[in-house]
């Protein structure tokens, strides 16, 4: 009888130490749903990453357009800064606002 308490005590035990096992592999700090969460933020970081790079590679481009093309230059503060060319006219119109109160943009 003693060797048959043994057995179901080591079988016990056996399950016990197989249960925790399986419990820590899928659930702990380390296991796969912490692995599975940590993969998907990888990914979306490796997305962000190439995403900046190519942003990075277009400013760089745009750096150096601006650095050697005069006309490059001289079109974005023609755009950017509104300067005009001295055979060119600013037209400067009001803007029509809705219920602004002020008379004549109504």
């Amino acid at each position: 009888m003693g060797g048959r308490i043994g057995r179901w005590l080591f079988w016990i035990g056996g399950t016990a130490v197989v249960a925790y096992m399986l419990w820590s592999l899928i659930f702990s700090d380390h296991g796969y749903l912490v692995y599975q969460q940590e993969a998907a933020q990888v990914h979306q970081l490796e997305n962000e990453l190439a995403d900046l790079k190519a942003e990075r590679e277009h400013l760089a481009k745009k750096v150096l357009r601006l650095r050697n093309d005069p006309k490059a230059l001289e079109e974005l503060i023609h755009k950017e800064l509104g300067y005009v060319h001295p055979n060119e006219y600013m037209v400067i119109r009001p803007v029509k606002r809705e219920g602004s109160g002020v008379r004549g943009l109504e």
